[in-house]
Formats: C-alpha cells, structure tokens, sequence
C-alpha cells in the first residue's frame, strides 16, 4: 500500500475493488436485479452490521440505518451498466453522508472532508446468452487527511464488503436464472 502522494500519479481513485460472475441471462434482467436488490436480502448483512455498528454502541449513539441502493445518487444508466456514486466522512459511526438529488449536483460538488465512492455494475457479453456481470467501487480520497482516516475504515471493510458484494453476484445471478 502506498501513500496518498506516492499514489497519485498511478490512478485517480485511492481505493479499489471489483468482482463478478457469469450469468445466463439477458443484459436488462441482470440490470432490473440490480436496481431491486436489497441488501437485507442477505443473512449475513445481520452480523456484518452489528460489527460495523459496534463503535456507536460504544459510544452510545444511534448507529444509522443500513445503507441501500437507494441512499447513492444514480450518475449514469445504459442499457448495459449502472453507476451510482455516495459522498461522505464513512469512517464516522453516521458515515457523515451527503445528499444529492442530481448527478450534477453530485459530480460538482467539490467538498474537500469527504471520500467519494463510486459503484458500477456492468453487463460484458460472455457468448451464448450469457452474461458477465461486474461490480467495481472506486472510492477517491481529495485530500491526505481524508485518505488517512478513510485507509483504516477500508482495511476492516474490505474484507467483509468484499464478500459480501460476492454474495450478492450469486443472489442476483439465481434470481436472473431462475426467471429466466
């Protein structure tokens, strides 16, 4: 891992993780399970939750509601991809989320305290109908101090994060493939 200056000159974004899966089924179909997958859909989002919530437990203040889908502010739609972005302090016990209500007010928004997160799922043709979905977060640190709080917070989640993202692939592909 390297430091924020150090890292600056190889990519953009500071942070990165992708998966996906192949799935038989039509572009648009994976795309419509996307859009309506909850995250309570997955049992294990239960303990995943209770671990992340632990520091406001501790600090006896109300750990915020989980985050969904619908929390990120849609940036771009195709018939092929997703993308959505999320703002804020997210190593805080309230994530210190900022809402958009418009991809441009999203994308101008040049407040220096906060990471930006940005979370695509794209279709890829994969042959004989099928289809291979990948799912890639992107997270940008505008500045050192930002980067150094978020580096904490992303060595604890990513793991977790990580799987629980696979997880998801693998729900949304049985949903896909059992409708199809």
């Amino acid at each position: 891992m390297c430091s924020k200056s150090a890292c600056a000159t190889m990519d953009p974004f500071d942070f990165f993780e992708r998966h996906s899966i192949l799935i038989r089924a039509r572009p648009e179909s994976i795309l419509n399970s996307v859009r309506r997958y909850h995250l309570g859909d997955d049992p294990l989002l239960r303990p995943a939750l209770y671990l992340r919530e632990l520091p406001a437990r501790l600090l006896h203040t109300p750990p915020p509601p989980p985050l969904e889908l619908q929390d990120f502010t849609l940036l771009s739609q195709t018939d092929r991809s997703l993308i959505y972005g999320l703002k804020g302090s997210f190593w805080r016990t309230n994530y210190g989320l900022r809402r958009f209500d418009t991809p441009m007010e999203f994308l101008g928004d040049r407040d220096a305290s906060s990471a930006t997160l940005v979370l695509s799922f794209m279709t890829v043709p994969a042959g004989r109908e099928r289809t291979r979905l990948v799912t890639q977060t992107h997270i940008l640190c505008p500045t050192s101090y930002v980067w150094r709080r978020f580096l904490p917070y992303w060595l604890i989640i990513r793991p977790v994060s990580g799987l629980l993202r696979r997880r998801m692939l693998s729900q949304i592909k049985v949903r896909c493939e059992q409708s199809a």
